[in-house]
């Protein structure tokens, strides 16, 4: 994805990312899942998640790759990636921020 797209990206409900803090890479996991995503766990030997647009697609072309996610998240990174997954659902036209937000369960 493009990140000149992502730093557009202005949150609707930007008061709620205060509540992304606590936030763990599984509930990322899990949100991605609820937004229709592919979550390709084990794909290498560190501790992040691939997430992909499409299930099964071909992994080895970078366009697919939505976000990767890394066990140990902070605040500024957990941000970030919230701005990954609106700008993607927003291009994409699959999501919108307020789907994010639900799958996140913090609205």
């Amino acid at each position: 994805m493009d990140s000149s797209l992502v730093a557009l990206v202005k949150l609707e409900h930007g008061e709620l990312t205060q509540r992304i803090k606590g936030l763990k890479q599984k509930d990322w996991v899990k949100a991605c899942e609820r937004l229709g995503l592919w979550v390709a766990e084990g794909g290498g030997r560190g501790s992040h998640v691939a997430i992909y647009n499409e299930h099964n697609c071909d992994r080895s072309n970078r366009d697919n790759l939505v976000l990767t996610v890394q066990k140990h998240l902070t605040p500024n990174i957990q941000t970030d990636k919230l701005k990954q997954l609106v700008a993607y659902g927003l291009e994409s036209k699959k999501y919108s921020e307020d789907d994010v937000w639900k799958a996140l369960k913090l609205m």
